[in-house]
């Protein structure tokens, strides 16, 4: 079984609406074989990428795909508190992520701690956007590992999941975190041409996620940041390291189904 993390409900093209995008995934999934897929919604009002209600209204009848939480954070209210509340405790979400970088917030900002504590109470992950955005290099001070390592301290009940590897920079993420048994890793973009070029090759990153697997096995998980990466290309990476085939099957599933609660 192969369980992708971390997938949008987004398009491209100008003559395409969310439920077109939502079908390219499924087909997607299909000729790759993946069996199920979270999708993670935009937190910013964007058109061409679903945001959290649209995205619970496209997977409703749909059991290969979960949803993630999203808010902007920058206009946070009780009344949106409640409805992420309500929505883990009803089991239509998975997780929550966050976008520092995108939005100019850090994961240490107090205004993000009811959301951490409601991740703990309902035993769920928080994924954090890392690493720099195209033609945006300055963006990574908002979600410079050192500042999760920070709230991984803080609240040692919390999972992390950190996306993206904190590319180009993945050395300097691998040392930062280590000892943090509650800090995770997905793949997410790590094989995109931009993200290897930027960051010393395939060669380099390879290397950074035999480390992380050897450092420990249950700490990384499949994702492929569909449809901005390519999902062939991401499951060629896995199946390229020099790990045990029971690694690989903790990357490709049990590890996405214990960290998200899946089933």
């Amino acid at each position: 079984m192969i369980i992708d993390s971390h997938v949008h409900i987004s398009y491209f093209e100008d003559n395409k609406t969310l439920a077109d995008a939502k079908n390219q995934l499924l087909l997607e999934m299909r000729k790759n074989k993946i069996d199920k897929a979270v999708v993670i919604p935009d937190n910013q009002p964007n058109p061409k990428c679903a945001g959290l209600d649209k995205a619970i209204q496209l997977t409703k009848n749909e059991p290969k795909l979960y949803v993630i939480g999203t808010l902007n954070i920058l206009k946070i209210t009780d009344s949106d508190l409640k409805k992420i509340d309500n929505l883990f405790k009803q089991k239509i979400i998975k997780g929550f992520k966050i976008f520092p970088g995108h939005d100019p917030i850090y994961p240490t900002d107090k205004r993000l701690d009811k959301i951490y504590k409601l991740c703990i109470k309902y035993e769920l992950p928080l994924i954090i956007h890392t690493g720099i955005n195209t033609g945006d290099t300055a963006c990574a001070k908002y979600n410079d590992p050192k500042h999760i390592i920070k709230v991984a301290k803080k609240y040692l009940k919390l999972k992390i999941i950190i996306a993206h590897y904190f590319w180009p920079k993945l050395d300097y993420c691998y040392k930062t975190t280590d000892g943090f048994k509650n800090i995770y890793f997905d793949t997410s973009g790590l094989a995109d041409p931009e993200v290897v070029r930027d960051s010393g090759g395939i060669k380099k990153i390879r290397k950074i996620l035999e480390q992380t697997v050897a450092r420990n096995p249950e700490s990384v998980i499949f994702g492929t940041d569909w449809p901005m990466c390519d999902v062939k290309k991401h499951i060629k990476l896995i199946i390229s390291l020099k790990i045990k085939k029971i690694e690989k099957e903790k990357i490709f599933c049990s590890n996405a189904q214990k960290v998200f609660g899946l089933k």
